[in-house]
């Protein structure tokens, strides 16, 4: 291992306790207060996002194992049974009751228990299992599609979708702020539901109530054929069964055959999406793919792989708009993509794309002793767009910890 490898791992190491909140009896980010600890994004007072977030805490929980913190990794999971327990879906971030974001309880779970297989705790395990399942259920009745897939949704008001047009998308999107009531209102409804993917891109132009969306359908399956191992007989056969027809709607759905690529489905105009994004990678991360579409989905990292490592989108004439677009290279999509190419035995672009992402933290730790949210991967310098990067400890340590696997032979 590189020495400046070993010197952030051990600032990682050293700084998971500086991103823990505990609530006390009058504490709690919007009133809610969590009933146990809880990693957060950022050291506190040190970057924007101080509290609970979902898809973030996943990827955090990989380097929170890797280096023996399970105790930090088990409560995130316990919290979050709490949350669903709350709100029978797990928040976008504590204190939001409206909308979730991108399905990985499942997933954690998995990987925990996978990690602490010789422990003895049953009754958590059992009742974390059991927790998968009732989201699950909630993603399955709540977001469903005419097409049998998933996309985003929001329970909000057409008051809140009108004050977040004001307050998010007139400064973040430059939308016009003289728009009518109405139109704010289903601008607003759209682009929060859009928050339960990324906040914000292109990929739905605007629209992403009508998208059967990557990702979502991609984990959903993980989902499905975790649930399938923790179940016996009739109950497995079911859950098998669900995972092959999201497979079957997935391939009729989401493959693109003439890109090569996983595409979001716009289900109201029965088009693939437009723009292609590192989700593509999403099927293979999972399990979700065929060999055939691993490899072809290969071919295509040409999209979005530059110098300094890997953007969420292709190139498009208004990216540069949204965080969520070239050129910005986010750590969760090098997860992804990383740990999807090595599934399929795509050995040397899962390096190359893991290098790329360490590579680039080594760079911008050397000279400002932080890790970042976001880079831009033409420069290799701090990311833009919608906000400036934070710094951050959450999941891009996660990520930096969790790549080691793959770039030392270990994954």
């Amino acid at each position: 291992m590189k020495q400046s490898r070993r010197v952030i791992q051990n600032y990682i190491r050293d700084h998971w306790d500086a991103t823990v909140q505990t609530d006390g009896h009058d504490g709690g980010f919007a009133g809610i207060q969590l009933p146990y600890p809880y990693t957060t994004p950022c050291i506190k007072g040190d970057g924007t996002f101080s509290f609970f977030f979902y898809w973030d805490t996943y990827f955090t929980n990989l380097g929170l194992i890797r280096q023996g913190r399970h105790d930090l990794a088990e409560s995130n999971i316990r919290n979050m049974m709490w949350l669903i327990d709350r709100y029978g879906f797990m928040p976008n971030h504590v204190g939001l009751d409206h909308r979730s974001q991108t399905p990985y309880f499942g997933l954690m779970v998995a990987e925990f228990l996978e990690a602490r297989k010789s422990a003895d705790d049953e009754v958590f395990a059992r009742a974390a299992v059991e927790h998968v399942r009732q989201e699950y259920f909630f993603w399955f009745h709540a977001r469903s599609t005419p097409a049998g897939l998933t996309r985003c949704g929001n329970s909000a008001t057409g008051d809140y979708h009108e004050q977040f047009y004001d307050d998010a998308l007139v400064g973040r999107l430059s939308l016009p702020p003289d728009a009518s009531a109405g139109e704010k209102r289903a601008a607003g409804n759209h682009r929060v539901a859009e928050c339960e993917a990324w906040d914000f891109t292109e990929r739905f132009d605007g629209r992403a109530l009508d998208f059967a969306v990557v990702e979502f359908n991609a984990n959903l399956f993980a989902y499905e054929t975790f649930l399938a191992g923790e179940s016996s007989g009739a109950e497995a056969a079911l859950w098998n069964e669900r995972a092959s027809l999201r497979r079957t709607r997935a391939d009729r759905f989401l493959w693109n055959e003439a890109r090569g690529l996983y595409l979001d489905y716009d289900v109201v105009n029965g088009a693939p999406g437009r723009v292609a994004s590192a989700t593509t990678f999403q099927p293979l991360f999972t399990g979700l793919a065929s060999q055939e579409q691993a490899e072809r989905v290969a071919g295509n990292l040409p999209l979005f792989e530059r110098e300094f490592g890997l953007a969420a989108t292709e190139m498009t004439p208004g990216c540069r708009a949204y965080q969520w677009a070239y050129p910005n290279m986010w750590p969760p999509l090098v997860r992804i993509v990383a740990k999807g190419l090595h599934r399929y035995g795509l050995t040397e672009p899962a390096m190359r794309i893991a290098g790329k992402y360490v590579e680039a933290c080594d760079r911008l730790f050397e000279r400002t002793g932080q890790l970042w949210e976001k880079i831009d991967v033409e420069t290799g310098e701090l990311a833009g767009g919608e906000y400036a990067a934070q710094p951050m400890i959450g999941w891009s340590a996660g990520v930096y910890v969790a790549l080691q696997d793959i770039l030392n032979g270990n994954q």
